[in-house]
């Protein structure tokens, strides 16, 4: 907690996320050795040394979010842990999967407990098998943590398996379409808010041109990370756009922010319309030192007339209201 606490009161970051290593791994044949600091600590107080466990789990998580939120209540604090929290078998309110790993009875981590407790702001649980695998489902899986944070101040991000594309023994990894199809569930549910890729390195080698297809076509726009109301919100006024000119390259629009803002923008969106269609999000770009800043655009499709308007955006992500338009021909 101490090296957390310096390192978000040192350095200007957005989050602190943590992967899912809590006690280690079980090794058939190996007991984890802390029987005796169970019975200094802990037998006194708990029934059980999972118990005990389980406790040192969830009061590190609690107190870690403390320390965070009371040097800087904007910075964020997430987990990605393991993707199965209870088979049905072991608690009827339990996924339905068979995994021979779960957090709860495996690595003491009460994932359920940190949601409902409000210890963390986002949850990105690794669901890292293919949808109607046997033992443990990812469209089974997304729905069961789906319904874990519905209704609660923690957002809710799923981590995906790029490492198993193409390479793994379940034969649906070898089907191109696989990582598609999960985005595509996760788009059509209610709680899911975004993905979290395993790993950059993975998407990098193009297994089955992935990489490719996710850039046409999932992945073809940018999209604003989504807000969380209860870390606090800027009331940023709409920034205006001075001016926009057609030139050799594209687009230039010079933006300025709004008098009152001082500080509190982080970054413009640009949203950019065609004749006839609905706005859509191109590009965001940095606040600069400077009040008026320019931004262009060189997508092609950008030659012809269209309409522009930016808005300002808060480290927290909260956007203004939009600015007036601004056409250019």
């Amino acid at each position: 907690t101490d090296g957390i606490k310096e390192v978000v009161s040192r350095y200007d970051i957005d989050a602190v996320h943590m992967d899912d290593y809590f006690y280690p791994y079980k090794i058939a044949g190996q007991e984890f050795p802390d029987q005796a600091e169970y019975e200094r600590y802990g037998k006194a107080h708990f029934a059980s040394i999972d118990d005990w466990r389980r406790d040192n789990v969830n009061r590190l998580v609690k107190e870690i979010n403390q320390t965070i939120k009371r040097e800087k209540p904007y910075v964020k604090f997430g987990i990605s842990p393991f993707g199965v929290w209870r088979n049905a078998a072991d608690d009827p309110t339990g996924s339905e999967t068979a995994a021979g790993v779960r957090n709860y009875d495996d690595l003491y981590a009460d994932t359920r407990e940190w949601i409902q407790k409000g210890y963390i702001d986002y949850i990105a649980p690794q669901i890292y098998w293919s949808i109607g695998f046997k033992a443990a489902a990812y469209d089974v899986l997304a729905d069961w943590w789906g319904k874990e944070v519905n209704n609660r101040p923690v957002h809710l991000y799923i981590g995906q398996a790029a490492y198993k594309i193409n390479n793994n023994a379940d034969p649906a990894w070898a089907d191109p379409g696989e990582y598609g199809r999960q985005i595509t569930l996760n788009r059509g549910s209610a709680w899911i808010k975004g993905s979290m890729h395993f790993s950059l390195k993975d998407l990098n080698r193009n297994p089955l041109d992935v990489k490719n297809r996710l850039i046409k076509d999932m992945y073809s726009r940018p999209a604003l990370i989504p807000e969380m109301p209860w870390l606090g919100h800027s009331a940023l006024k709409k920034p205006s756009v001075k001016r926009a000119e057609k030139n050799a390259s594209g687009h230039t629009l010079y933006i300025e922010d709004a008098k009152s803002n001082g500080k509190k923008t982080a970054y413009y969106a640009i949203y950019r319309a065609e004749k006839g269609k609905q706005p859509y999000l191109v590009d965001t770009v940095r606040k600069t030192s400077s009040r008026t800043q320019t931004f262009s655009d060189t997508d092609t499709r950008a030659k012809g007339a269209c309409t522009y308007i930016v808005t300002s955006v808060d480290r927290l992500h909260h956007e203004s209201r939009p600015s007036a338009k601004q056409m250019v021909k």
